[in-house]
């Protein structure tokens, strides 16, 4: 869903842009931009595989994510709520799928050498708004009532969110924090879009304006684009940064 989306804005924007994903498909073959593409099967849990990708990249985007993993009791939910419309595995954990996979990004991508003086590769993690709950009024209660597959979940961002702190002496980290992510065909948030923009323009601390997907990728590429956008970027930052586009 995002990461497809990243892909057509990177293609238009000239950029020579290869996907790793289980499928390895394009989507929406009918599309001029994706064709542009070179989808590329494998499992971003391996490590080789990984290291293998970005040999040679100049930035890397990590986009891989579910928000019902397999223990969460609620995992056919995903057939909904998933941008692709993905079913987890057995092995499809929060800490396999964000953390397992983030990390061997990270790892692959400060590994490469780097000529001295040269500016860091930029890596761009798609993160989640509510990681930064404990950093706002209130967040730290509304996360104390959240359900445990919530906990996990925002566990693992923050856990990568964090290594690319460690990592930002070789790598350009920018973290991206969005809330609801949407479009128009993604039906099953199109009801709660309107409480959750509500809510965010009250002034609510825990709960961010919803951005959608085509202003995060567009973000996202205009951050590859400039050397100067590195940390946190929250919805207005989002929106400053896909106004460029």
């Amino acid at each position: 869903f995002v990461g497809r989306e990243v892909c057509r804005v990177a293609v238009r924007k000239g950029y020579d842009v290869r996907s790793l994903s289980r499928r390895g498909l394009n989507p929406e073959p009918g599309s001029a931009e994706l064709s542009g593409v070179t989808w590329i099967t494998g499992d971003a849990t391996d490590e080789a595989t990984v290291k293998s990708l970005v040999a040679d990249a100049d930035a890397a985007v990590h986009a891989v994510g579910l928000l019902f993993d397999v223990d969460s009791g609620l995992k056919n939910l995903n057939i909904v709520v998933s941008g692709s419309r993905s079913v987890p595995g057995d092995e499809s954990t929060y800490d396999n799928i964000t953390k397992r996979t983030a990390l061997n990004l990270i790892k692959a991508m400060r590994s490469r050498f780097r000529m001295p003086g040269k500016e860091r590769p930029p890596l761009c993690f798609v993160s989640a708004a509510e990681a930064g709950w404990p950093d706002v009024r209130f967040g730290e209660q509304v996360e104390s009532v959240a359900p445990d597959w919530l906990k996990r979940y925002l566990a693992a961002k923050r856990a990568v969110e964090a290594e690319l702190t460690d990592a930002s002496s070789s790598l350009r980290p920018v973290v991206f924090r969005p809330s609801l992510i949407w479009n128009f065909r993604k039906l099953d948030v199109l009801p709660v879009i309107p409480v959750f923009n509500l809510l965010s323009a009250l002034g609510v601390p825990f709960v961010d304006k919803t951005v959608r997907v085509e202003a995060l990728a567009a973000a996202i590429v205009a951050a590859l684009d400039d050397p100067t956008v590195e940390g946190v970027q929250r919805f207005p930052e989002i929106e400053a940064l896909s106004a460029r586009a």
